[in-house]
């Protein structure tokens, strides 16, 4: 059997489009459970196989982490405000955003939802829609935005969205003191934000001189939680920061509680989580964004197959094309060698063009 040589463009068109989709190789071992000291995959028993329906929301996407951070617990009133065995509206990003803090951001103490859409001012502006917007009742306002797609604009548009909030502050009137509310900017990222490896997971940028690193102004911060950075198992988390990045990361692939868990601090978010708890318009809202993500993933899947198939067409095509060259090639090298036939003769019975033929002679060093 002869053996043709498609052209490296063809084959290198074929990977390219053929690669199964999804995360790269590093994402893929990111996102995978790490093996245990023996080799084997660790506490496979929490978590859901291929196929499964999900037991708790998806805290990575913008309605699941608007529901379990947003809309979960109970209305404070003055009856039950200093109830501590009951979870109020806002105690689960509390929580959350507390351990992630360290001394340069106080701890909040409360959290006091605000009206997440700014809109423009005149009808060229943009308006803007945060994630969640809250005041603590001091005079500190936090933006806390979750990602879970990386885009190459994201933290700036973090910036903007701080600026925004900045530019809001001041108000119509004779004062000019611009002083306004200090702005914790919070972007929790499902993806890499800040490619330098030196850079942790949890990362904080403020205004400060560059050569002594002293923060030099308190009216802008910007914490960055990168999740991939983070892939400790259940056996290594040590503290309540870990448990919440482990429980942002994964809390949508496990099926039951782990039994570490499995406690009066964390007990409440699996149960706020738990998608059969959810209330009739939270879980009207989960369902059509799980409808929405199951319809962008089929497209997303036939997308993918047509141009498997568009790429098979293209490799036929050019294999086709190859073959039918080197039997041209052959037939021609027969006719010169062994028919009494002069160039034009021959390239009227081929079909080919006299040039053609004289290529062939010379590649046979009959020229």
């Amino acid at each position: 059997m002869k053996k043709y040589i498609i052209s490296p463009q063809c084959l290198n068109l074929v990977r390219e489009v053929c690669e199964p989709y999804g995360p790269s190789k590093r994402d893929k071992n990111v996102n995978k459970i790490p093996p245990d000291d023996n080799g084997a995959e660790s506490f496979q028993e929490y978590f859901l196989k291929t196929g499964e329906e999900p037991v708790f929301i998806n805290p990575l996407g913008d309605v699941g982490f608007k529901i379990l951070f947003g809309n979960s617990g109970e209305p404070s009133t003055t009856s039950n405000n200093k109830d501590k065995s009951i979870v109020k509206k806002g105690d689960l990003l509390k929580e959350t955003l507390n351990s992630f803090f360290d001394q340069r951001i106080p701890a909040i103490t409360k959290v006091l939802f605000k009206n997440a859409e700014t809109p423009g001012k005149t009808i060229h502006e943009r308006k803007v829609i945060y994630d969640l917007l809250f005041s603590d009742g001091s005079e500190r306002e936090f933006i806390v935005e979750m990602q879970n797609q990386k885009i190459s604009f994201l933290l700036n548009r973090m910036h903007n969205y701080m600026a925004r909030a900045h530019s809001l502050a001041m108000n119509k009137g004779t004062s000019f003191d611009h002083n306004q509310a200090p702005l914790v900017g919070v972007l929790i990222a499902n993806c890499i934000v800040h490619q330098d490896p030196r850079i942790p997971c949890i990362s904080m940028t403020e205004y400060g001189d560059m050569e002594t690193g002293v923060v030099t102004m308190h009216l802008s911060k910007i914490m960055t939680v990168e999740l991939p950075k983070f892939n400790k198992r259940l056996d290594q988390l040590n503290d309540k920061k870990d448990v919440f990045l482990f429980l942002l990361r994964n809390l949508g692939r496990l099926k039951k509680v782990p039994p570490q868990l499995d406690n009066d601090l964390f007990r409440p978010l699996f149960e706020y989580a738990e998608i059969a708890n959810l209330k009739k318009e939270d879980f009207m809202l989960f369902d059509k964004d799980r409808t929405w993500e199951r319809k962008r993933q089929l497209e997303l899947e036939t997308a993918v197959q047509d141009a498997k198939e568009q790429v098979t067409e293209q490799v036929t095509e050019q294999v086709t094309q190859q073959v039918t060259l080197k039997n041209t090639i052959s037939f021609v090298t027969s006719l010169i060698l062994e028919a009494s036939m002069n160039e034009q003769q021959i390239a009227k019975v081929t079909g080919v063009s006299v040039a053609f033929v004289q290529n062939v002679k010379q590649g046979l060093s009959l020229i």
